[in-house]
């Protein structure tokens, strides 16, 4: 096994393919946070589309040094959109729409004459890392340097900016020169990558690892290493398929990526899908466990006996259900056999009390009417009720009643009632 993992090193095109697809990974890992956070995807989008005629106007000059033309043509599309957008009434996604269909129609248009002299450049268009020769590894690891000595430099500033670009503002930051310096980068960024994905699919490379880390890691500096790291797993796992599947380098490593996006997107501890679903069933669980001790306490005031069959049938729920809720809330030491704890009842008296509040505060502060208020309080209600009751008391000046008139709990009741 271990001679098959690593059969595809031993050639010289696939080591060179390698350290390219690493340095694109680092490039695109690392630029792709800012795009993520910033929501700047169209515009990547726009400036990998963008390059092509830069690149096809560089050999129509007589030169086939495609990475300085392409990367002209990314600075002029980023600040041609800039542009158009602070000289028109157009939003920035409007503009961005205007200039990359241009710029990409017109490098179609140059790149069909430049094929009628026998020269192909479709490789631009979906890549070719296979075929990296020492000189594309020069320039991409040039970039990569750059890159990384610049947002180290400016790591502070462009953190702050990418989050709250309107304090940055008034703070003093420079945030019309940030932005077009991380558009340049972007630019160089993009071309870098031309060789191993090609424009079509660098947008992925840029958007799918950062994103990934966005969903597994709440801090920006782990965002920059899981970005990179899922990046270079992608450039890695994509160059094995394609060698083994005798397929497109660059589309493998773009589904590599995507697979580990979609992993992360179900099974992120918080941001998750099922994360998120295990929530919303806590929730709802927690809801159903308070809702019944409101009904239990209701059930005590009216003399009534406190029971699994007379609470479930206050919820409407049948009676296997009722007693499993029941067990629930007698592991919690909020019931036992007799009805409400110490406990329970404080903690019953506490929902009352919030429901209570909020409905006095939504018919005081909000001119919500007394008839309707009852269901937006009881969602309320299950918010934090131990934190949130005292503080709408207060700021209610400490009422006796709700806006039908009855008792609002202090939330100290804690003895049976005899």
């Amino acid at each position: 096994m271990l001679e098959g993992l690593l059969e595809p090193w031993r050639y010289l095109f696939m080591q060179r393919a390698l350290l390219a697809a690493l340095l694109v990974a680092i490039v695109c890992g690392t630029l792709g946070c800012f795009v993520v956070l910033r929501r700047m995807a169209l515009i990547g989008d726009a400036l990998s589309h963008a390059v092509l005629p830069g690149a096809a106007v560089a050999f129509l000059l007589g030169t086939r040094q495609f990475f300085w033309g392409a990367a002209v043509a990314g600075v002029l599309t980023a600040l041609l959109i800039g542009w158009v957008t602070s000289h028109s009434r157009l939003k920035e996604d409007a503009a961005i729409g205007v200039v990359f269909t241009a710029a990409f129609a017109l490098g179609i248009v140059l790149i069909s004459a430049i094929q009628s002299r026998s020269v192909d450049l479709m490789h631009m268009l979906v890549g070719n890392v296979l075929g990296v020769e020492n000189r594309d590894l020069g320039l991409t690891a040039g970039v990569a340097a750059l890159v990384l000595l610049v947002v180290s430099l400016l790591y502070k500033e462009w953190v702050l900016h990418a989050f709250d670009p309107e304090y940055a503002a008034a703070i003093g930051l420079p945030v019309r020169r940030l932005h077009y310096l991380q558009m340049l980068l972007l630019s160089l960024g993009v071309v870098a990558s031309l060789q191993t994905v090609g424009l079509v699919l660098v947008v992925a490379m840029l958007v799918t690892p950062a994103s990934t880390a966005f969903l597994l890691v709440h801090r920006f500096a782990r965002m920059w290493a899981v970005s990179v790291a899922v990046a270079a797993l992608a450039a890695v796992g994509g160059l094995y398929l394609s060698y083994y599947a005798n397929v497109s380098s660059g589309g493998t490593m773009v589904l590599v990526a995507t697979g580990l996006f979609f992993l992360a997107f179900l099974g992120a501890p918080r941001r998750g899908l099922l994360a998120r679903l295990w929530l919303r069933r806590q929730r709802q669980r927690q809801r159903w466990e308070e809702d019944a001790l409101k009904h239990a306490l209701r059930l005590e005031e009216e003399g009534a006996r406190v029971d699994p069959d007379a609470v479930g049938a206050r919820l409407g729920a049948d009676r296997h259900r009722a007693r499993r809720l029941w067990r629930r809330l007698e592991r919690a030491g909020w019931v036992d056999a007799q009805g409400l704890t110490a406990g329970g009842r404080e903690r019953a008296a506490q929902l009352v009390r919030a429901h209570r509040l909020w409905e006095r505060y939504l018919v005081e502060r909000e001119g919500m009417d007394e008839a309707t208020v009852h269901e937006e309080a009881e969602r309320l209600e299950h918010v934090r009720p131990e934190t949130i009751g005292p503080a709408l008391d207060e700021d209610l000046g400490h009422p006796a009643r709700d806006p039908h008139g009855r008792p609002i709990p202090r939330g100290d009741a804690k003895e049976r009632p005899v």
